[in-house]
């Protein structure tokens, strides 16, 4: 079996604004550092084998204290990269719903009806096969690969044969989200064995109740 630690990049600046990230690049928030510094503690006794990303600066960042920590270069992929939205890629969501309300409001189950836009389907058959081809190059490994939460929601889904119009809370990526994935080289299939957990960021939470609590 092969194991693949499959991680959402950490906050942007593109997530606080309510972004489309889609394809343009945004640095990291200083919430997402703090989530970098947990998810690098959560995960800094594993032994990674190899370590992929997208080449936005927003996952290799996410990434790259463990890269540093395992002596492992950082392999890009632009098949990791998030769904391309089109015309709209990099607007916010206030943009968009001027621009055509049909699209926000289709959006809490399915991101559609964009010009020029990468379909869900289209995120799923490249995510399947940059996956496929990351544990066929790396059989019985550990690996470590970063991506982005449509991109990583596409994939899981296709795992696990749900579609986009249901179940979103499981399926739905918070920001350094943790998803286990197993490949069975013999029988040609992943497993989920672990999906959506974010128990490194409890401290986090905790640290921002304190501060609601002194500022309310």
């Amino acid at each position: 079996m092969t194991d693949v630690y499959l991680i959402r990049h950490a906050q942007c600046t593109g997530n606080i604004e309510n972004r489309l990230t889609g394809r343009c690049d945004y640095d990291l928030t200083e919430e997402g550092k703090m989530q970098v510094q947990l998810l690098t503690n959560y995960l800094k006794n594993i032994k990674f084998d190899k370590i992929y990303s997208s080449p936005l600066k927003r996952t290799i960042k996410t990434i790259a204290p463990i890269a540093k920590i395992e002596n492992v270069n950082i392999q890009l992929s632009q098949e990791l990269e998030e769904m391309d939205f089109g015309i709209y890629d990099g607007f916010t969501w206030n943009e968009v719903d001027k621009l055509d309300s049909k699209i926000m409001h289709n959006s809490k189950k399915e991101i559609m009806g964009i010009p020029k836009q990468e379909t869900t389907k289209q995120v799923q058959k490249r995510m399947k096969k940059i996956m496929k081809k990351i544990v066929k190059e790396n059989p019985n490994k550990t690996i470590l690969v970063c991506s982005h939460g449509i991109a990583i929601e596409a994939f899981l889904r296709g795992i696990a044969k749900v579609p986009f119009n249901v179940e979103s809370k499981k399926f739905s990526q918070g920001n350094t989200s943790v998803n286990i994935i197993s490949y069975d080289e013999k029988k040609k299939k992943f497993y989920i064995k672990a999906i959506c957990e974010t128990k490194h960021l409890q401290q986090l939470q905790s640290k921002k109740t304190v501060i609601k609590k002194k500022t309310a």
